[in-house]
């Protein structure tokens, strides 16, 4: 038998061996476990599994901080346009004749040298900020954003479940939203669960401004926000103190963070 031949059935062998040694072998668990409440009382009533590269991912504070950086550097708006010598109002004319003034040559009276001339040459105005980030990467630090709320107890979810069937309190239902108009509503909840000094964030999976909650958080302070699903970036996951998320919105981040890896 070859060199070779004898190297390949001592590694299937070794192969063998170390395979058998562990017959019995947990495999790590796929899915974790999400807790659905009732609104506004969140009284939990019942699970269900979400997977976990969606709500159980390794905290990275490297990827969260590039997806912050690239959203407030989209943000800026770039307002310094100062004009340039096409958006002056003088002629194009020479102000002197190339020769025979015995003065230094100039140009026409839009030239940024002279007074009440352009304020920029060659300008690249108005300023754009932005950047790019992969969109991978973007998605990855949702993920992890929304895990971390998870990890931290941070994170209410409120729906209902097919095979719950839970009895709800007086006052309570299985959407976000409340179920009735009056102006101390919103002002009950905060205080019952103790979020007077805390940042809430509420991402129903309809957002209507007609409707009771919107209407209540308007009336509010600025720490009390409500956002369109379409429209809650990283920087929001990781400023609220308390994120309170319908459960249909959160099927929807899972269906759109998820794309690129289940």
């Amino acid at each position: 038998m070859s060199f070779v031949s004898r190297l390949g059935v001592l590694v299937r062998g070794l192969a063998t061996a170390a395979e058998s040694k562990f017959p019995h072998k947990a495999v790590p668990p796929t899915y974790t476990l999400a807790t659905l409440r009732a609104f506004p009382s969140l009284e939990p009533h019942a699970v269900f599994p979400v997977h976990n590269a969606f709500l159980n991912a390794p905290i990275r504070r490297d990827i969260l901080w590039l997806a912050v950086v690239m959203e407030l550097d989209n943000k800026r708006v770039g307002a310094s346009n100062p004009p340039g010598r096409s958006d002056h109002k003088f002629s194009r004319r020479k102000l002197l004749p190339q020769k025979g003034s015995g003065r230094a040559r100039v140009g026409d009276a839009n030239s940024p040298i002279r007074f009440r001339g352009a304020y920029a040459l060659a300008r690249t105005a108005p300023n754009d900020f932005s950047t790019d980030l992969p969109e991978k990467v973007y998605y990855t630090a949702y993920r992890i954003a929304l895990s971390s709320a998870y990890k931290a107890g941070k994170l209410f979810v409120v729906g209902d479940h097919e095979a719950a069937g839970a009895e709800l309190l007086p006052g309570d239902s299985f959407n976000l939203e409340l179920t009735h108009s009056h102006p101390r509503a919103l002002d009950t909840f905060v205080a019952k669960h103790g979020f007077s000094k805390l940042n809430v964030l509420f991402i129903p999976g309809e957002y209507d401004p007609e409707a009771n909650l919107a209407k209540a958080v308007s009336r509010y302070s600025d720490k009390v926000r409500i956002l369109r699903k379409e429209d809650v970036e990283v920087r929001d996951l990781l400023k609220a103190d308390r994120l309170v998320v319908s459960k249909d919105a959160l099927v929807y981040f899972a269906a759109k963070y998820t794309k690129h890896i289940l």
